[in-house]
């Protein structure tokens, strides 16, 4: 992953609600009113809406941010969307912090030797 990468991927958790929402769909077991089963990963806009506590609008834009740097994915369903986590993504981002002190910027552009 590049630094340059890193750094918006950074920059997209560094806002709490954000962060918070990411967290929701890791690992969210509770119910849920949208098309997404038990046990399934994922929720759609309503049960977020519902979860934070912010008007449609605003959980759209937090998710936009998280889909545009790849930690979560959409699946629609009907007249749904569901929205994912991308697990693989953020143990991406958690190798590339680990590796951060441990490699050196290559010349000619930010970027870590990791992942």
């Amino acid at each position: 992953m590049s630094a340059n990468e890193l750094l918006s991927v950074l920059k997209a958790v560094a806002e709490p609600t954000r962060l918070r929402m990411l967290e929701l769909l890791l690992g969210w077991e509770g119910p849920r009113a949208g098309p997404v089963r038990s046990g399934e990963r994922g929720l759609c806009l309503s049960d977020l809406e519902l979860l934070v506590g912010l008007p449609h609008a605003l959980v759209s834009h937090h998710l936009r941010i998280l889909k545009e740097v790849g930690l979560v994915e959409t699946e629609r369903r009907g007249r749904w969307t569901v929205y994912r986590p991308r697990p693989e993504r953020v143990a991406m981002v958690a190798e590339s912090l680990r590796a951060v002190g441990t490699t050196r910027l290559l010349p000619g552009g930010p970027s870590l030797s990791a992942a």
